[in-house]
């Protein structure tokens, strides 16, 4: 029997297009339209989309603000925060060896 790579258990959400950055953006509280606009050229339908998976993965938690005009935030759950420890990683990594691409 082969045995099975740990990260495949997150490949699935993870590794959609999209889901890695909008994790990045979400360090700190964004509204949808500040998602949309930081992704720069994200598909609502796909930014929607993403948003409910991480939601269902309890990467990360959507909040309804009842005010005049009603809006949704986002922000990571400590799991998702977790998850900047491998950010940490993979942007000095990214550093490294793309120097050239890293901001």
């Amino acid at each position: 029997m082969k045995p099975e790579c740990p990260i495949s258990k997150a490949t699935p959400f993870l590794g959609a297009k999209w889901t890695l950055e909008l994790i990045y953006y979400l360090r700190e509280r964004r509204r949808f339209c500040e998602l949309q606009e930081v992704a720069g050229g994200l598909n609502p339908a796909t930014l929607s989309q993403r948003l409910k998976t991480l939601e269902a993965e309890q990467i990360i938690s959507r909040r309804v603000i009842p005010d005049a005009q009603r809006h949704v935030e986002y922000e990571l759950t400590p799991k998702g925060k977790d998850l900047l420890i491998v950010y940490k990683e993979l942007i000095e990594w990214t550093s490294r060896w793309y120097p050239e691409e890293a901001n």
